[in-house]
């Protein structure tokens, strides 16, 4: 089968990683991949795909152009590329109902299967009314093209399909990467310069206001107030970065917070953090969340989370309204409680959050055609 994936952008986010575990487990075993973005703000992947033999097609690369222009453009660019060769399926995902524009352009070119993927849960703060009207536009107008409708929860379902059926298709993750490895735990803090016995909590994902980063450094300082001797890991990249080190510095903090940057396998950092901090704005089902509880390692996540997120017991639901100060005391309370840490990720696999899993569901979907498998909604 050969399909079309579309993404808006292509770097290293959520939407990233599903379609890395995906690749891996689908292409060349039945499937065949050709991936198509609007713009790309990093190529990362690009050796592992042409290792796979998938094709990557960017209309923009290296910079974001208007709504307007990303619209038009990307959307001629991907009729030109199904009129060269015949696709069985094409696989849109998307964070809204753009997405809609083109799974309607692959119905008008006959494709026969077109799955539409929700993977977030609102727009966030960067709305504009041009954004709400297109969005609600391709709601009403466009989603019918859809043969199929998938969503990471039920929350990001019900925002992109309204009362349409969806199918639930876990963010499923390696779970034996993830796996909670205390000689990674040793390595991880050596290489920081975190001593082992200290308390160590942090996070691991975009540097963006999407993930509230100078939340996260405000409630580390309150953390040090009850625990002088605490560090804090940012593992990741983004546009906020230069603004948060700014923060850290000016709280007189940069001796114990650390940020390295993008890490092309952050694997290993999970088994090191004590607690992991997820104060974020909005989400479809965060990848590092499972990861997160794969590795063994609590999660404190504010409401704006899906209730999916609580596959373990490791997961506690605060409100950013708390404060910084709360979200510090209660982030001591559940990095500093004995945890076994070593029998999460098969506990994480058995709810169904493996890729392997994951991955199966989307096929079925793809070869039926119609959503068959556990339509919700």
């Amino acid at each position: 089968m050969k399909v079309l994936v579309y993404v808006e952008a292509w770097g290293q986010g959520g939407i990233e990683s599903f379609l890395m575990n995906m690749f891996r487990c689908l292409q060349n075993n039945g499937f065949e991949f050709v991936l198509f973005s609007t713009w790309e703000w990093n190529s990362s992947y690009d050796s592992e795909l042409c290792a796979l033999g998938i094709e990557r097609y960017s209309v923009f690369n290296g910079y974001r152009p208007g709504q307007l222009k990303r619209l038009r453009e990307g959307s001629a660019a991907f009729e030109r590329i199904l009129k060269k060769r015949q696709y069985d399926a094409v696989y849109v995902n998307t964070m809204n109902g753009m997405g809609f524009l083109y799974s309607e352009v692959a119905r008008r070119r006959g494709v026969p299967v077109r799955l539409v993927h929700s993977h977030n849960s609102t727009f966030g703060p960067n709305m504009t009314a041009a954004k709400t009207v297109a969005h609600k536009f391709a709601q009403l107008f466009l989603s019918g093209s859809a043969t199929a409708c998938l969503a990471c929860s039920d929350d990001a379902g019900r925002y992109l399909f309204n009362k349409k059926p969806f199918v639930f298709v876990n963010n499923g993750i390696d779970t034996r990467r993830f796996a909670f490895d205390p000689n990674a735990r040793e390595r991880i803090r050596c290489k920081l310069g975190i001593p082992a016995s200290s308390f160590l909590a942090g996070s691991i994902g975009r540097v963006s206001a999407t993930k509230n980063p100078l939340f996260q450094v405000r409630a580390f300082a309150e953390i040090k107030k009850l625990d002088p001797f605490a560090h804090y890991l940012m593992v990741g990249d983004g546009d906020m970065r230069s603004e948060t080190e700014e923060l850290v510095v000016r709280l007189g903090l940069e001796e114990s917070f650390h940020m390295t940057g993008y890490l092309p396998d952050p694997a290993p950092y999970f088994s090191a953090l004590d607690v992991f901090l997820m104060p974020s704005l909005f989400e479809g089902l965060p990848f590092a969340v499972v990861e997160s509880q794969c590795s063994g390692c609590s999660v404190l996540a504010s409401g704006t989370l899906p209730k999916e997120v609580g596959i373990t017991d490791l997961v506690r639901i605060m409100p950013l309204e708390a404060g910084e100060g709360a979200w510090a005391s209660v982030a001591v309370e559940m990095g500093t409680s004995e945890t076994n840490r070593l029998f999460y990720s098969e506990r994480v696999a058995r709810a169904g959050f493996s890729a392997d899993d994951a991955s199966c569901l989307v096929a079925k979907i793809l070869n039926a055609g119609d959503g068959a498998g556990g339509s919700i909604g």
